[in-house]
């Protein structure tokens, strides 16, 4: 327990506290210099960094000009981060200059300019904390660096966040141990050049993360290029082998390109339309044999050195061949629409017709046709073009094979006693056929139940689903009980009802 004292102690141990207080207060002149230094060497930073960044924005003003289609989005984000950029560094100075001026004002020395009232600790205090012009620049500081965030690469998103030299905290630790608000920690109790400098310490970072974002996004315009600096012709042609009087068609391009910067392309003396790097020829041929289509590519670089390639491709015009295959098998099947891809060698593939004898053919695409039959037995399949009988193909016809019958997963024999009660009916499954889809209908069949101590119970249903007549048996089912199926009838996609026969189960 303390001991009382008298009044006169108390003074002498009050003023002691104040004594220590100013003592602690009273800034040496050569630590004000020294913020004085740092700050004058901040401010020609910042000049340096804005010199920098007006380069970067320079380069890609150039770079727009050479290619619009890819840097325009990425134009668009550093213009938005120069002009919020420029509005923080603006809001920092214009807090740096009122506090300046409340203070005294500048005067110059050695030709620099400084703070007269270099050791003001109120005034930072009164307009930082008391006016609370602290919080709001933290606030604006933060949404910025959000912002800054928002237009890198998403990837990259996590690294910038930790690199960018601006960094906001929401509290810090003061020397006595407490945490502290960001306003507090910064400006509370400082002198007017400490205050100053730190200002200039936020301009600085702005600028350098203003930096690091601007780069970053010019630095993609070209980030999934692949150098190339050889070039070499592409031509795709319709069709090599033509006859006589057709059209040959052909599509040029480099073996590398740019969707938004094509090349010059010039083939028999045409010059050519490019459209995605990609230019059409066409002409008609004629005389048979081999012939030949010759031309260049050019293309400019950035640099506004031209490559070039040359054009060289073979082609022949001779007679005509055919070829017809069935997508599935050498079979036609009733009931479903069977693809059929027909080809004709000099021949486009939409300027080719077919028909069929005993059914009909109806043409899905260039070179694709859907024949559709009526009657087991033979079909012909007949090939033409611009009037002109091509080719014809003997085809066989046939009924869709018939179906498995089921309960559940499990064909005739046994099964789980407990897995037959939860079914709902019989299936008919179409197993190890080529076309898809194609499902065939239980249309009746007659059910009979050959229970262990119970009447024999037996139903007719004209559906898959199992009749009324015998859920209560079927529900009761026991392992070695047997159930029936006799006379089961389906309906395919053909519309014939099939007889399937009769099938059993042994209940386990």
């Amino acid at each position: 327990m303390a001991l009382p004292r008298d009044p006169r102690q108390k003074m002498v141990n009050i003023m002691y506290l104040v004594l220590t207080a100013m003592l602690a207060l009273n800034v040496s002149a050569e630590i004000l210099n020294a913020f004085t230094i740092v700050n004058n060497s901040i401010d020609h930073s910042n000049l340096s960094i804005t010199g920098k960044n007006n380069s970067v924005y320079s380069a890609f003003d150039k770079q727009l000009a050479a290619d619009p289609g890819r840097v325009g989005p990425l134009k668009a984000k550093a213009d938005a981060v120069k002009s919020e950029a420029q509005a923080a560094y603006d809001s920092l100075e214009a807090l740096k200059q009122l506090i300046v001026k409340e203070s005294g004002g500048w005067e110059e020395v050695n030709g620099e300019k400084e703070v007269k009232e270099k050791a003001n600790l109120d005034v930072p205090t009164r307009i930082m904390e008391n006016q609370k012009r602290g919080p709001a620049l933290e606030a604006l500081l933060k949404k910025f660096r959000t912002n800054l965030l928002n237009n890198v690469d998403p990837k990259e998103k996590e690294a910038f966040n930790k690199a960018l030299p601006l960094q906001i905290e929401d509290r810090y630790k003061g020397e006595d141990g407490k945490d502290k608000s960001w306003t507090t920690y910064h400006f509370n109790m400082v002198p007017v050049v400490a205050a100053v400098t730190i200002i200039g310490k936020l301009q600085n970072d702005v600028k350098n993360s203003e930096a690091m974002v601007a780069e970053d996004l010019l630095k993609q315009i070209h980030a999934n290029d692949i150098p190339f600096d050889k070039m070499q012709s592409f031509v795709s042609m319709d069709s090599r082998n033509l006859q006589e009087g057709q059209t040959l068609t052909a599509h040029i391009a480099i073996g590398a390109y740019s969707s938004t910067v094509n090349p010059d392309i010039v083939v028999n003396g045409q010059t050519l339309k490019v459209e995605n790097g990609i230019a059409t020829y066409t002409m008609p041929v004629s005389g048979l044999g081999e012939k030949k289509l010759t031309g260049t590519i050019s293309l400019k670089k950035p640099n506004g050195e031209v490559i070039n390639a040359d054009i060289d491709e073979a082609y022949t015009v001779g007679a005509s061949a055919t070829s017809i295959s069935a997508d599935k098998m050498n079979v036609l099947y009733i009931g479903v629409q069977n693809p059929i891809s027909i080809t004709a060698a000099g021949v486009p593939a939409e300027k080719v017709e077919a028909s069929v004898t005993g059914g009909s053919i109806a043409k899905k695409a260039a070179g694709q046709f859907l024949v559709t039959v009526s009657a087991p037995g033979k079909a012909n399949i007949n090939v033409s073009a611009d009037g002109k009988t091509l080719s014809s193909k003997e085809f066989r016809v046939k009924f869709i094979p018939d179906p498995v019958l089921k309960v559940g997963f499990n064909k005739s024999g046994y099964m789980k006693a407990s897995e037959f009660k939860v079914q709902g009916g019989l299936r008919a499954d179409l197993e190890n056929f080529e076309f898809e889809g194609v499902k065939y209908d239980v249309v009746g069949y007659r059910i009979g139940i050959d229970a262990k101590g119970k009447d024999y119970a037996e139903g007719d249903a004209n559906s898959a689903y199992f009749p009324s007549t015998v859920k209560a048996t079927i529900a009761s089912l026991k392992p070695g009980d047997q159930v029936y199926f006799d006379n089961v009838k389906v309906k395919g996609p053909d519309g014939r009802v099939r007889d399937m026969g009769n099938i059993s189960f042994k209940l386990n």
